[in-house]
């Protein structure tokens, strides 16, 4: 019998089948949910018309055009399978055996639990309090010898949870002291434009973890990137595929960065969108966390039954939200924020519902 890791067998991992064409509003997943219009498209369709497919990909025009935009130099970059391939390059760069530990938020992006099990390695969490806040104290708790690298989201999901660059730059410190990988995921920016990306050059252990899934439209392409030292990077580097991506998607970036005003438009859309959504919470007098640094509102109704209420009426209107946290999370909904059209459209059967 041929031996696979044991750790694989333990879990099992749902395939990406699911269809979600039935329904009219697609607010689960914090993606951007227009995507490009006609005119976007078309240009974006010339782009890739003059790529070469049949030729393995060169990035460097990507790395170039990447560098410019973020400020930052080629050597301290490297493409990803969006933060989701950043996390496992990072892991697959680790010296990690059956005792090793991560520390992560709970809950968080599920990733990170499911990269654990692949590795067989364990998982601390820091926690939410009974009012909402992510208690990053914790952290400075829970390291030991054993702590590999700490990951922090920034902002957190369900609830992004406060964030203070003075409380990340002590953590980056003590966690340096100690040798341990710090390790920021900025999934969300520039919805807030808080960034820790100074960080990487004051300490040798933070690695700043980016995406173009949400406000810029690129799901689907799958691309990111890791920002770190340039040493840090050669060493990450190593664990890359034959090529970080495929040109397809690496186009898809060079199309976005130069086109940021359709991004920057999104973003302002969306603000105004959320805006509008805690307006109406308001005058419901319902609870709400979020809508600042991230693309999310988690509304709370402080009653798991009616979360669920709500969370069925919306789908059953072929509005997908997301209700599928544990503990205190199971009191309320997460809404992917939206420009102001498509969230009135949301308001108005919500309003109806509860």
């Amino acid at each position: 019998m041929i031996k696979f890791k044991k750790t694989l067998s333990a879990f099992k991992r749902k395939d990406n089948y699911e269809s979600r064409s039935q329904f009219i509003l697609n607010l689960d997943r914090n993606e951007n949910i227009r995507g490009f219009n006609i005119l976007q498209k078309k240009k974006l369709i010339n782009k890739l018309n003059k790529i070469n497919i049949n030729f393995y990909p060169n990035l460097k025009n990507t790395y170039e055009k990447l560098s410019k935009f973020l400020g930052i130099k080629s050597d301290k970059l490297l493409l990803t399978e969006g933060v989701s391939g950043g996390i496992k390059n990072i892991l697959d760069s680790l010296d990690l055996d059956k005792n090793s530990e991560i520390i992560i938020p709970k809950p968080t992006f599920a990733l990170y639990e499911i990269y654990s099990k692949l590795y067989g390695i364990k998982i601390k969490t820091f926690n939410y309090s009974k009012n909402f806040e992510l208690d990053h104290f914790q952290i400075l708790k829970l390291i030991n010898k054993k702590t590999k690298v700490v990951f922090l989201p920034v902002p957190n999901i369900p609830v992004e949870g406060t964030v203070d660059y003075n409380i990340v730059r002590n953590i980056a410190k003590k966690l340096y002291l100690k040798k341990i990988l710090f390790a920021i995921d900025e999934v969300y920016f520039p919805f807030g434009n808080i960034t820790f990306k100074k960080l990487v050059n004051i300490f040798n252990n933070v690695v700043i973890m980016r995406s173009f899934s949400k406000s810029y439209g690129l799901a689907g392409a799958r691309i990111g990137c890791l920002i770190s030292n340039k040493k840090n990077i050669n060493i990450l580097k190593n664990t890359k595929g034959g090529y970080e991506t495929n040109i397809l998607s690496a186009k898809m970036l060079e199309f976005v960065i130069e086109n940021n005003n359709i991004n920057k438009k999104y973003i302002k859309d969306t603000k105004s969108g959320m805006d509008y959504l805690k307006y109406k919470l308001d005058l419901l007098k319902l609870g709400y966390f979020g809508g600042e640094n991230g693309n999310f509102i988690f509304i709370n109704f402080k009653n798991p039954k009616k979360a669920y209420k709500v969370y069925k009426g919306l789908k059953d209107n072929k509005i997908a939200t997301r209700y599928s946290f544990n503990g205190q999370f199971r009191n309320g909904i997460l809404v992917t924020g939206c420009p102001k059209p498509e969230m009135k459209k949301f308001v108005k059967i919500f309003i109806k519902l509860i």
